[in-house]
């Protein structure tokens, strides 16, 4: 591997912006990623999680829409599958949107691995 000024390990939530602010001051930056960019909070937690909890929402709101005098004939129902593929969509184009950033961004090398430090000088 050659030198770098920097190395961040994992693309969590400081990974990236860490990545971003030090290439910008100039300096040679790898990000290495065992697993999937954007971390946990893209993948699992943060971004799918409030994709479902917006789409709950929408179902309550169309639940209660006669209090606003909106009538809607038929039952409200939900159809999962749908939801799914919603979720799972928002969570590819903003884990795609992320890995494209480092991948095009200047002096950041985006490696795809485990990594751990070995030294305060060393990773492998």
């Amino acid at each position: 591997m050659p030198d770098f000024d920097a190395i961040i390990i994992g693309t969590g939530q400081a990974g990236p912006s860490l990545a971003f602010r030090l290439a910008g001051a100039g300096m040679k930056v790898a990000v290495v990623e065992r697993h999937l960019v954007g971390g946990t909070c893209v993948n699992t937690g943060c971004t799918p999680t409030k994709a479902l909890v917006a789409s709950a929402y929408a179902a309550r709101v169309a639940q209660r829409a006669a209090e606003y005098g909106v009538v809607i004939g038929g039952d409200i129902g939900i159809d999962m599958r749908v939801v799914k593929a919603r979720t799972d969509g928002i969570v590819a184009a903003s884990r795609n949107g992320l890995t494209s950033a480092l991948e095009n961004a200047a002096n950041i090398t985006l490696y795809r691995g485990h990594a751990r430090f070995v030294s305060p000088q060393a990773v492998e």
